[in-house]
């Protein structure tokens, strides 16, 4: 029996949170994740709006 974690990140710039959802970016189809509402993502997040879960995942 193997646990895997698994990191979910949240957006919260309308006070609820949101999962942030993979979008394919320009750069050789790469995956980031982005706020559907504001656009942020973990690597730009000037409005400081972003959280993370790790969540446990069992096998």
């Amino acid at each position: 029996m193997t646990i895997d974690v698994e990191r979910r990140y949240f957006c919260n710039c309308s006070g609820k949170p949101l999962e942030l959802v993979p979008v394919e970016t320009d750069e050789e189809g790469q995956l980031d994740l982005i706020c559907e509402r504001c656009g942020a993502s973990p690597s730009s997040d000037p409005k400081h709006t972003i959280t993370y879960q790790d969540v446990t995942l069992d096998d």
